[in-house]
């Protein structure tokens, strides 16, 4: 029915658009032609198709916190390291977004999985092995801070900003990208469109 369904005990009314409301504009996306798109160092406005950052190598992909750490993102992730049959080339942590999507990792079957788990997937491939909820390495943090950047690396990660600092060293470079784009990185230490997995 709604987000909000199982989430509250309270009670609640989704809001809806009339029947005959009108809008300002109304657009139409064929998103068979759509292709995975990164963020470039140092700003989440510098864009450009995963594909055309494929010869930049990577020290670590980072997938979690409140951005890309939804249990949704994890089955992605899962997915692509599914139809790759093999391990991670780079450390790969995973920090969860709340509780329940911690424990989903343990407990979910991802589709197709034979019953395995995503944090099942995740050992075989050769992640980390999934932190407590939080930040952790989003917000850059003390030295100590999970999966900080404490040397001028390059990173992968599904969180929502890439700014000088943001995941620790100033000289970091960070491509926000999706979980799949994530999971092919991962996979091969480059920036890599996940459709190479996928097809």
């Amino acid at each position: 029915m709604c987000f909000g369904q199982g989430k509250t005990s309270k009670a609640y009314e989704p809001v809806y658009s009339d029947e005959n409301a009108r809008f300002l504009s109304e657009y139409r996306f064929d998103v068979s032609k759509l292709e995975p798109v990164v963020a470039k160092p140092h700003s989440p406005d510098n864009r450009a198709l995963a594909r055309e950052c494929k010869d930049v190598k990577i020290d670590r992909v980072y997938v979690g916190s409140c951005t890309g750490g939804k249990t949704e993102d994890f089955l992605a992730l899962a997915k692509v390291f599914l139809a790759a049959g093999r391990k991670v080339k780079v450390p790969t942590f995973i920090v969860p977004a709340t509780q329940k999507v911690w424990m989903d990792l343990y407990s979910i079957p991802v589709p197709g999985a034979g019953g395995k788990t995503c944090s099942q997937i995740f050992e075989e491939a050769g992640c980390d092995t999934p932190a407590s909820p939080g930040c952790a390495a989003c917000l850059g943090g003390p030295r100590d801070t999970y999966a900080r950047m404490n040397e001028p690396q390059v990173c992968v990660s599904t969180t929502n900003r890439n700014f000088p600092g943001r995941m620790g060293h100033k000289e970091g470079q960070i491509y926000l990208a999706s979980p799949y784009t994530a999971a092919a990185s991962a996979l091969t230490g480059y920036v890599t469109d996940p459709r190479e997995f996928l097809q």
